[in-house]
């Protein structure tokens, strides 16, 4: 299981794709961490919604990937999903996954400014990344974006 609502989430150290240091935390902004590995099918649902709501709230929430792969791999994931939030490297002794206790990717933390989990989600879930497309908005105090206009998915994919 992993970690649950309510907790505070840890901190940790991480490098990222061009090799920056980053300490979580970082800022004061909710923040969205996205566990994930580039292979997983699911993952490859996943994170393109995750940069959706990115480019939509960006500015204002904090978006981390943190890969369970090499910094060449993700490099190559980051291109062909064209992903631009910061992605941050945690192989090969995945010690940030240990810490957050995942064991199914992708997994989803979103973090309010005071580091307490406020959300979790493993998996592929629809009704859940509706859910974040709503709580974002109304962190950012705007209207929600449309995330799936026009796109057929599935309401669960397993991770």
């Amino acid at each position: 299981m992993p970690l649950k609502v309510g907790q505070k989430a840890p901190d940790f150290k991480l490098k990222d794709t061009k090799g920056n240091m980053w300490k979580f935390p970082l800022t004061t902004n909710t923040c969205l961490l996205v566990f994930y590995k580039v292979s997983c099918p699911t993952c490859q649902l996943t994170l393109p919604f995750v940069e959706k709501l990115y480019k939509a709230y960006g500015s204002k929430i904090t978006f981390l990937g943190i890969a369970q792969d090499t910094e060449s791999e993700v490099k190559d994931f980051l291109l062909k999903y064209k992903l631009s939030f910061p992605q941050l490297i945690d192989a090969p002794a995945y010690s940030v996954s240990l810490t957050y206790d995942i064991k199914v990717v992708p997994t989803l933390y979103l973090i309010n400014a005071e580091g307490e989990i406020i959300s979790v989600e493993e998996s592929f879930v629809k009704s859940f990344m509706e859910f974040l497309n709503e709580k974002l908005a109304h962190l950012c105090a705007i209207e929600p974006i449309s995330l799936f206009e026009g796109i057929s998915v599935p309401s669960f994919k397993p991770g």
